[in-house]
């Protein structure tokens, strides 16, 4: 009983420090029918590709393999959290985001955090994947042509029926789309295209690029 004792009092006290950065004046509010329609899809985002799923009136994602939820606060903000050892929901830091449409109809996530406002993502619709790219799933060695990325591994795999990009150990995928079935590359991200990565299919290898590097890949 005692070690039940001292681990809900750990558990609380870890909980602490993460609610006081919840905007304690804010409360839930529902997502309405519009936001539930337009939040679920594929985003190719900063930090990789995430796939929004909306189930009745809740809107959840996995990332970095955390089951993450999207909670609606009075302040039109989405501000995500995920269950601290899958029963106390603990907010994510700081963090909130909002929906937002650019004049081609495409939909963005604006990220707001210490009061600045940049967009991470955007949607982008699944294409097939020809079968040319499907055959060459699995893993590749890559080896540095041009630049300084230390990549030594790259992993072709699909997920939610969009063909995705692994680097290293790394868990959180970059999202691809196929131009034909020499040519891949990543959707924007909404902000620019500077991390936007390229593999095309030569004569005798797969040649990944992005920003000033270019890695050649061979299949193990």
């Amino acid at each position: 009983m005692k070690h039940l004792s001292l681990f809900i009092a750990l558990s609380f006290l870890l909980l602490i420090p993460l609610n006081l950065s919840a905007k304690a004046s804010l409360h839930y509010v529902n997502f309405t029918t519009e936001e539930l329609k337009n939040i679920q899809g594929h985003y190719s985002t900063v930090y990789g590709y995430l796939y929004i799923r909306v189930r009745g009136k809740q809107v959840n994602t996995r990332y970095n393999g955390k089951y993450i939820q999207l909670i609606k606060k009075s302040d039109g903000h989405y501000y995500p959290r995920y269950k601290f050892l899958w029963v106390f929901p603990i907010q994510i830091g700081n963090m909130s985001f909002s929906l937002k449409r650019t004049f081609r109809g495409k939909t963005q996530i604006v990220m707001h955090e210490k009061n600045i406002s940049r967009v991470v993502a955007q949607k982008f619709i699944a294409k097939p994947i020809p079968v040319a790219w499907k055959k060459r799933l699995g893993t590749y060695k890559a080896t540095r042509i041009k630049g300084n990325a230390n990549i030594k591994k790259v992993r072709l795999a699909i997920q939610n029926g969009v063909l995705v990009s692994f680097t290293n150990e790394l868990t959180s995928p970059y999202p691809l789309v196929a131009k034909s079935d020499t040519q891949l590359t990543s959707p924007s991200a909404g902000h620019n295209n500077d991390r936007a990565i390229k593999i095309s299919m030569t004569k005798h290898a797969i040649i990944l690029a992005f920003e000033s590097n270019k890695l050649k890949l061979i299949k193990q």
